[in-house]
């Protein structure tokens, strides 16, 4: 992870999140079908009504879009190596990212990624960094111990990563040097591009900060989902976007670097530390010692202030020999608030000047810890790490996948032929914990790759977990989750075929009740824009509809759906449905309610003149009557 090499460049904001949560639900979803629980008689607004019931029960936001954005975030400072500057002309411009939020596993916590097509600082005919979309971002160690007063998901915080290859990037300097150290660093061999972390901490939910967790809920968070309920009641589209802080940074991206994590040093928590910490990341560049801790000191309460653990210490020990070497020491001010909030969390500490090169040499090849001056040692290296090169593998039903992980030695790739004990896991719908549904002993190859067969022989979401070793036993707490602080792991969704519904003949029937009534009944928000029940509409947006659904989209902001979802049988039957031409269209608009259909039988309810959405001249809906007819839902 570069970041910790120079030049690098801190940003730092805030960022919202707005995704469908009614699929965390297996009452209301199976992941492994990929479809909504509709039962067979149950019409599309009774499903949504549902979901609104269960908002006074957690369910946080039934109408959300999965939409995440940074908002008021800027450049805050870059660091050519002598610390945090704030008057490089980039400094103070925007940061723009619009994402799709999306977990490949709906029911778990641990596959988060955001989708999107273009990450900007600055702006046009400034300086400015424009980098088009290499791989989606990935979230990693999750630290869910980060501010055990947060509500909800709130006290956890996440580090997120992705990487732009050089080929497509723009960078126009203008006078800022940063950007042009930058672009002297990308014509370095071993340069790839630009890597791009941030750590996303303190979030909140129904724009409460003071909201907490309690069991039974407490009376405001009680309060707080009643006026939601209420809101969604009334009728309109209601999202409740959650809301973070973030800070991040930019750097090369390198050879042998990961993706979507870091691959530098990883200094885990210590079984036997007296304060937690979460797993910290370092690396020597250039006679300083680098530290990562953006997800790793807790704050102490809503000000947001660290928690103090005194002198920090980064130590070298040789198991073999028992000799330590101390590589540098910081203090509080160095870790506080005010210095995480400048730097994005890295901190960077001259080398000990006593240190001689033999024992620099020595250092680096030892394991390191992180000791506090108050509460003795922290962190400790896992020195050898396999870190997956796809952690979020998307695979149709049939032939099996790979999914690749290689092997690092002290934050390096590594040639070396290992053993590693792999657990595949599973969610279990029955007890919600994790069980083990398989076991398999492999070998890196020479190269230190490790190539996973997975299986996608019938719809399903597992993970792999691999561990460093012959036959060796699982996590002892395995069942409660994956340690996201201790373990790298990589999960595969598997879509069924679903080659009964393409076999489906292509009639708006077939098409609703297996296809659209799907996202129609899950996702509220689509009405906005086109009204999955009417096939009028549908069809006269089949060009957009084709290339929206084209796997080949499949990485981009705007592909549909927006959870990844849609089986190969559902996609044959929509586009075979789009590529004929519709016998009646307007004795169809008459028979089908924009708002009501069952899933038995399409509705045969008119629409009145009054609240049907009035055809443009085109045949294209006009979105203004169409927006308004779509506000009252009782009206039907």
């Amino acid at each position: 992870m570069s970041i910790l090499q120079l030049p690098r460049i801190h940003f730092r904001g805030q960022m919202s999140w707005d995704p469908i949560v009614t699929n965390n639900y297996p009452n209301f979803y199976n992941e492994d079908t990929a479809q909504p629980a509709l039962t067979p008689s149950e019409s599309m607004n009774q499903f949504r009504q549902a979901a609104i019931e269960a908002a006074k029960g957690g369910n946080w936001n039934p109408h959300g879009t999965h939409r995440s954005a940074f908002f008021d975030t800027s450049v805050t400072a870059v660091d050519l190596g002598q610390g945090p500057v704030t008057t490089d002309k980039l400094c103070g411009a925007p940061a723009v990212l619009n994402a799709m939020l999306v977990d490949l596993e709906p029911y778990g916590s641990c596959s988060s990624q955001l989708f999107f097509d273009t990450l900007r600082f600055g702006i046009d005919g400034g300086c400015r960094i424009v980098a088009p979309r290499n791989e989606r971002f990935t979230a990693r160690y999750i630290n869910f111990n980060r501010n055990p007063f947060g509500f909800t998901a709130g006290g956890a915080s996440v580090n997120w990563q992705t990487t732009f290859a050089t080929a497509g990037l723009t960078i126009n300097s203008h006078g800022s040097d940063v950007l042009h150290a930058l672009q002297q660093a990308l014509h370095e061999p071993d340069a790839l591009g630009l890597v791009v972390a941030f750590n996303a901490y303190r979030t909140i939910y129904f724009d409460d900060p003071t909201l907490q967790n309690s069991k039974p809920p407490s009376i405001p968070v009680q309060n707080q989902r009643e006026m939601l309920y209420q809101k969604l009641l009334a009728g309109g589209f209601q999202p409740n976007p959650a809301r973070s802080l973030i800070v991040g940074t930019i750097g090369v991206w390198r050879k042998g670097e990961a993706t979507h994590e870091p691959s530098d040093r990883a200094l885990l928590p210590d079984a036997n530390a007296k304060a937690f910490v979460a797993t910290a990341h370092a690396r020597i560049d250039r006679g300083h010692v680098n530290l990562d801790l953006s997800n790793s000191i807790s704050e102490t309460g809503a000000a947001l202030i660290k928690q103090d653990l005194g002198t920090l210490q980064v130590v070298a020990v040789d198991a073999a020999s028992e000799k330590e070497y101390q590589l540098a020491s910081f203090n509080y001010p160095q870790y506080d608030r005010h210095a995480y909030e400048a730097s994005a969390g890295i901190v960077s500490v001259p080398l000990n000047p006593a240190l001689s090169a033999a024992d620099l040499a020595h250092a680096e090849l030892a394991d390191w810890q992180l000791r506090s001056s108050k509460e003795g040692l922290l962190l400790s290296e896992s020195a050898t790490r396999i870190i997956p090169q796809s952690p979020n593998l998307y695979l149709d039903q049939g032939p099996a996948g790979n999914t690749k992980l290689q092997l690092y030695l002290h934050g390096k790739p590594v040639q070396k032929i290992s053993d590693v004990t792999v657990y595949q896991v599973k969610t279990n719908l029955q007890t919600e914990e994790l069980d083990i549904i398989g076991t398999q002993e492999l070998k890196t190859n020479a190269q230190g790759e490790l190539v996973i067969s997975a299986d996608a022989s019938t719809g399903n979401v597992y993970g792999y977990l691999p561990l460093l070793g012959k036959n060796l036993p699982p996590p002892p707490d395995l069942k409660d989750g994956i340690d996201t602080q201790t373990y790298t792991y990589a999960y595969v969704r598997v879509l069924p075929a679903d080659s009964a519904t393409a076999a489906l003949p292509p009639t708006w029937d077939n098409v609703y009740k297996n296809v659209l009534i799907n996202w129609n009944a899950m996702a509220p928000c689509m009405d906005n824009w086109l009204d999955l029940a009417n096939p009028v509409q549908v069809h006269n947006y089949a060009s957009i509809l084709q290339r929206l659904t084209d796997p080949k989209a499949f990485e981009s902001y705007l592909f549909m759906p927006v959870t990844r979802d849609m089986t190969v049988g559902q996609r044959s039957l929509l586009n075979n449905f789009l590529k004929q031409a519709l016998p009646h269209p307007a004795d169809l608009v008459e028979k089908v309610s924009t708002r009501t259909v069952a899933t038995a039988t399409p509705a045969a309810t008119p629409v009145s003149a009054s609240t049907a959405p009035q055809q443009q001249p085109n045949g294209k809906p006009n979105f203004v009557e169409l927006s308004r007819s779509l506000r009252n839902v009782d009206n039907e």
